[in-house]
Parts: structure tokens; C-alpha cells; sequence
């Protein structure tokens, strides 16, 4: 891209960033369409689990809506967003530290012990599609997935204390159904 090109284009984000924080919302998807690209480079270039890449990303878009109000026109928006995707990295990257010396993997019991007997298996499947759905879905989260309890919470949207509460009421509740 050539220097005339460039400056161009950074002219262009600030007058969208200037007319987004005046309530433009054309020229806020403008911009966003616009630097989309670039803060996706970005973060390639600077993860290497490039799995984490998409997530990060969207928190990076949400970080840079939040701080929005921030952004002073008389200054280039490269700078302040890539400041921005690099807080969100190093936020993200202490995170994954932190989640990787509290939890250690382990192996995920696919089988749920349920007798060769097909009526047993029969009410058993009864018994596990009355429970309620988020019931259903603790135990599928700990159970098949083997997920651990908080990173099941954080998947069904839940803090771990209602998760490991809602956890138990299934047990409980299938314990009634099946009768034992």
C-alpha cells in the first residue's frame, strides 16, 4: 500500500471514529468492516494457539466498543486499537496461565454405568429425558463431557455455586426416577 494510500485511509478512520462517538452508526460498522482485517493480522501474528484467535478477537471488537468514549480525534486509530488488542491479549494469555496450573487433565469417562439389561437402559433414558433441561445438561457437561465443574459453569452461563447446586438437584432427582 502506497504512503498517499495509507494516509488515506487513516484520515478516513478518524473522521468514521469522530462520527461514531457522535452517534453515527453507519460510520461505527464502517470503521469496524474496515479494521476487521487488520486487528485479525494483528492477533495472528501474535498467538500462537491460533484457536484462541477468533476469541480474542471478538473481545478485542467488545473492548474497543466499550472504550470508544476514549479515543481522542486528533490522534490515528491504529495505535489506540492495537493498544487495546494488546491488553486484551496479555488479559486472555494470563488467563490461560492461570486456568492451566489449576486444572490438570483428565481422561473423560464416556460410559455411563448402566446394566447390560435393556429395560435398565431403557429407564435410564426415561428417567435422564424428564429431568429439566439445564439438569440434562450438568450432567452431560460433567458426565460425558467431563468437563470440570467450572469450566462447565462457564459454559452453561452459570457460576460454579449454582452449577454444582444445579448439578446435585439432578442427581437427586434422578436417583427419584430411577427409583434407588
Amino acid at each position: 500500500m502506497k504512503n498517499a494510500e495509507r494516509e488515506q485511509r487513516r484520515k478516513r478512520r478518524c473522521d468514521w471514529m469522530e462520527a461514531a462517538q457522535k452517534g453515527d452508526a453507519e460510520a461505527y460498522r464502517s470503521l469496524l468492516d474496515d479494521i476487521g482485517p487488520d486487528l485479525l493480522r494483528f492477533l495472528r501474528a501474535r498467538i500462537a494457539d491460533q484457536g484462541q484467535v477468533e476469541d480474542v478477537y471478538q473481545e478485542t471488537m467488545i473492548a474497543i466498543h466499550r472504550a470508544r468514549h476514549t479515543y481522542l480525534v486528533s490522534r490515528p486509530v491504529e495505535p489506540w486499537m492495537y493498544a487495546i488488542a494488546s491488553h486484551v491479549m496479555s488479559r486472555q494469555m494470563r488467563r490461560h496461565r492461570r486456568r492451566a496450573l489449576r486444572e490438570r487433565p483428565v481422561e473423560p469417562s464416556m460410559h455411563v454405568a448402566v446394566p447390560d439389561d435393556s429395560y435398565a437402559r431403557l429407564d435410564f433414558a426415561r428417567a435422564f429425558g424428564r429431568l429439566t433441561p439445564p439438569q440434562r445438561q450438568a450432567l452431560e457437561l460433567l458426565k460425558i463431557e467431563g468437563f470440570s465443574t467450572e469450566a462447565a459453569a462457564a459454559r452453561a452461563g452459570v457460576s460454579p455455586v449454582a452449577f454444582r447446586v444445579r448439578a446435585h438437584r439432578a442427581y437427586k432427582a434422578l436417583r427419584r426416577l430411577l427409583g434407588s
